[in-house]
């Protein structure tokens, strides 16, 4: 197979290498074996190394996309608050109280990808989600003036999806994490007073596809949903009014 005629590198290209058996011949030389060449019009096949600096430079690159990808990821989740938040509840603001309901699908929060772009290990979350993001909340109430307490309003976050995904490039890739959730203020009698479906995201590009890149975009697409929850002048006045 003529490597050298497949260049400049295209979509098809590298459509054509995630679906060419040769590929699978590359991989294992990367392990440090040795694979068949068959040559055409021939009935025997050689072993033979790769002589090609081409599929050695797409070797090293899906390697370094890859990381360590059969490997669990473990994440610590750590929300960063707002600096510098306007007082804005008012001196007969009720008390607020925050519940957080995990409804998500799976406790996973991403997935590791190998340099074909197939999914090879989890990642998950050494700290508490719910927990996580509940603190987030507070955190903004504390820092606007509203005081914790039972007996008053109720902010209820219902956490329906938190999930980073990794994308392959040729020689880089993405990183996005969304987060997605249900954000209900309700009075002490129960009547509801705000009910919002609120999303954040964050992406960036990647050079490994590893669980620090995940930690780092997971951190900041909840950042990313929590300030448009307080960036919202309906959920601030729905707590202000009593």
């Amino acid at each position: 197979m003529a490597w050298e005629g497949r260049f400049p590198v295209t979509q098809p290209f590298l459509w054509h290498l995630r679906h060419d058996p040769a590929v699978d011949r590359i991989n294992q030389s990367i392990l440090g074996e040795r694979y068949e060449t068959s040559t055409r019009g021939a009935a025997k096949t050689a072993l033979s190394p790769i002589r090609s600096g081409i599929p050695a430079l797409l070797a090293s690159a899906l390697l370094m996309l890859s990381g360590c990808a059969f490997t669990t990821g473990h994440v610590d989740l750590a929300y960063q608050p707002t600096t510098q938040a306007a007082k804005l509840a008012a001196a007969d603001s009720p008390r607020v109280s925050v519940t957080v309901m995990d409804k998500r699908p799976t406790q996973v929060v991403g997935q590791k990808i190998n340099g074909f772009g197939m999914k090879t290990a989890d990642i998950v979350s050494n700290t508490d989600v719910p927990g996580t993001l509940k603190s987030a909340f507070e955190t903004e109430l504390n820092s606007r003036g509203f005081t914790d307490g039972t007996g008053g309003d109720v902010v209820l976050v219902s956490l329906n999806n938190f999930e980073n995904q990794f994308t392959l490039g040729f020689f880089s890739g993405d990183s996005t994490a969304t987060i997605g959730m249900q954000v209900t203020v309700k009075r002490p009698d129960g009547t509801v007073v705000y009910d919002k479906y609120v999303t954040g995201q964050s992406k960036d590009w990647i050079e490994v596809a590893r669980e620090g890149n995940a930690e780092h975009q997971l951190n900041a697409a909840m950042q990313d949903g929590v300030s448009k929850v307080f960036g919202d002048s309906a959920f601030i006045d729905s707590l202000k009014k009593s």
